[in-house]
């Protein structure tokens, strides 16, 4: 038996420290590297009356796993915000995405945001209703 708790408790450790490294390599816990420099000067900063919908939800962001109402996406037809408690706000501007990947989740549905350079491959915002018609009439598919 105290065999079984040292090999444990050595595996538990390791993966801890691999995960943690991991998450440095990507920007941090609950963080995404910045957008490359070309994208990043078509981003602007607008109050929140200058998007053209707001949807409420959950989002998991590099970790960072936070319930609705926690996180709110910001849209409009130029750029995109991710607001979720606890993390630095996530800007994307429009031409950075290459695409918007719908996901299942087992109780909702979500969104992923691909781009050339991957920086998004590990931010999810998920919603319920109709989130997916408001994207798409603003131009995000």
């Amino acid at each position: 038996m105290g065999i079984f708790l040292l090999v444990f408790g050595a595996l538990s450790v390791t993966s801890v420290i691999v995960g943690v490294r991991r998450r440095e390599k990507t920007g941090g816990l609950g963080q995404v590297p910045p957008p490359d420099p070309e994208y990043a000067r078509l981003i602007v900063a607008l109050r929140d009356e200058d998007y053209d919908a707001v949807l409420r939800g959950g989002a998991w962001v590099n970790g960072v796993n936070v319930t609705r109402p926690l996180a709110s996406l910001l849209v409009s037809r130029g750029q995109v915000e991710l607001r979720v408690s606890a993390v630095v706000s996530i800007r994307i501007a429009r031409a950075e995405v290459t695409g918007v990947r719908r996901v299942r989740g087992p109780f909702s549905r979500g969104f992923k945001f691909r781009t050339e350079s991957g920086r998004l491959d590990k931010v999810t915002f998920w919603s319920r209703g109709k989130a997916a018609k408001q994207l798409a009439e603003l131009g995000w598919q």
